[in-house]
């Protein structure tokens, strides 16, 4: 029989639950009376699971886990209630199926996904982390998150992590290839790297989003976890595009790019997901680290959300999964289809 400290905590007021909610089977609570507070909220993020979800084992601190088993995540049609587009801005309706980016515009690799409900409004483009490959994690939660309206790509990093027994790519030099070391911001072959090849290869490729695919720059954005968030920082920050977002799990700008300016006037949303239990980085330091990201983005486009229990991993419970999908809401656009081919119906704005 299991003890009191076995229990998971209650969502609500943290003593050890005794249930869970019967639909999503995810958050735990200690009493019914909980359980009713927290609907309002939780609703949201609620969605039907057929089994309990496991834990998710905890990743290496170099790539993401392919063992580690995902959450069932919020329903997107609940949480995702996306903001309309306001077509005043524009000359005319764009076409609802985007043109997929050509294998020709770009030496990296990539994996483009139009949106499955047929209309590519936004495209969020991800950034694996140290050691990993786009496929197949990068590639499944890309099309796991459902994102409504929305098209996806996942680039893989341009140079492979030597001695690698698996298959692993790196974006800027990470190991002293004489002693296997883990190189420093001291380490100039890092930045150069950067300035040299990924960030002129990133925006090479976002400008060919824009210009052959006909995204919008503000209908961009962009997710990367560890040393893929740096990258995808490092691009919206200097890269001259000012993109609709960024997520990034846990990571941060690169200590090199602290005296560098923003390459023109941002309004980019950023959200910085970070766990209380990162073994690579404390909560102190990740706060630090976080005040630059304001400095360079504006502290109302910035937030940075301490996730319980998280460590230098992906999100693996219900409320890291929760103010992701809850992110998304507030940043991507929607079209409205069907009034768009309606000749008498005009918009109403409050």
């Amino acid at each position: 029989m299991s003890s009191v400290a076995d229990k998971p905590p209650c969502a609500i007021c943290k003593t050890p639950a005794v249930t869970r909610c019967s639909r999503c089977k995810v958050v735990h609570y200690c009493s019914v009376e909980c359980q009713r507070k927290d609907w309002s909220s939780h609703r949201i993020a609620c969605t039907p699971s057929a089994a309990s979800p496991k834990s998710a084992t905890q990743t290496s601190s170099a790539s993401t886990s392919s063992s580690s088993k995902q959450p069932a995540l919020p329903d997107p049609k609940k949480v995702l209630n996306v903001q309309p587009v306001d077509n005043e801005k524009n000359a005319g309706p764009s076409p609802q199926r985007k043109a997929a980016p050509l294998a020709t515009c770009t030496s990296l690799k990539f994996h483009y996904q139009p949106s499955e409900d047929g209309v590519d409004e936004n495209l969020v483009i991800f950034f694996h982390g140290l050691g990993d490959k786009i496929e197949p994690d990068f590639v499944k939660l890309a099309k796991s998150l459902q994102l409504p309206q929305t098209a996806t790509c996942c680039i893989q990093a341009p140079t492979p992590v030597p001695y690698l027994e698996e298959e692993g790519w790196q974006w800027f030099p990470s190991f002293n290839n004489l002693t296997g070391d883990l190189l420093g911001p001291e380490s100039p072959e890092r930045m150069i790297q950067v300035k040299q090849l990924v960030r002129p290869a990133l925006v090479k490729f976002l400008k060919h989003c824009v210009d052959h695919c006909e995204f919008s720059s503000r209908k961009i954005s962009l997710f990367g976890f560890s040393q893929g968030a740096q990258i995808a920082l490092d691009v919206a920050a200097f890269g001259g595009m000012n993109l609709r977002a960024v997520i990034s799990i846990a990571g941060y700008f690169m200590e090199e790019s602290q005296n560098e300016t923003p390459a023109g006037t941002l309004n980019t949303n950023v959200l910085v997901l970070q766990g209380d239990k990162d073994d690579l980085r404390p909560v102190k330091e990740a706060k630090d680290k976080f005040k630059y990201i304001q400095r360079i983005f504006g502290k109302a486009n910035a937030e940075q959300i301490i996730v319980e229990g998280m460590g230098h991993s992906m999100p693996s419970s219900e409320p890291g999964w929760r103010a992701l999908m809850e992110f998304f809401a507030k940043t991507l656009d929607s079209r409205m289809t069907g009034l768009e081919n309606m000749t008498d119906v005009f918009e109403v704005k409050a």
